[in-house]
């Protein structure tokens, strides 16, 4: 079990750094895609932690753990861009990114 899960985030990483880089040629849009992407990647890590306490009844704590500090540097990451982006629509979704993401970490 604990190799699946290891496995699953060496590929969500993989996944999240294809994305970046895929990402920065898009411009501003892109740059904010790809940061979504990253969100949703660690709300899925949060709910793999979850899923695999609850069926093993093993102590993941560390998992989330490691899932809402990702949710905290994402955060910043999002907060340092903001200020960087002119296109009106990329400043709108980095907004709204910005509050899910507080709430997430508010309900966590």
């Amino acid at each position: 079990m604990k190799k699946l899960l290891v496995l699953l985030l060496v590929a969500a990483a993989g996944y999240f750094a294809y994305q970046k880089f895929i990402a920065q040629k898009g411009g501003e849009a892109g740059q904010v895609s790809a940061l979504e992407s990253e969100f949703s990647g660690i709300k899925q890590q949060l709910v793999q932690a979850e899923r695999s306490a609850g069926a093993t009844g093993m102590d993941m704590t560390s998992e989330a753990d490691s899932a809402m500090g990702a949710a905290e540097a994402l955060l910043r990451r999002v907060r340092e861009l903001k200020p960087a982006l002119t296109e009106e629509e990329a400043l709108r979704r980095a907004e709204t990114l910005e509050a899910q993401i507080q709430a997430f970490l508010k309900k966590e």
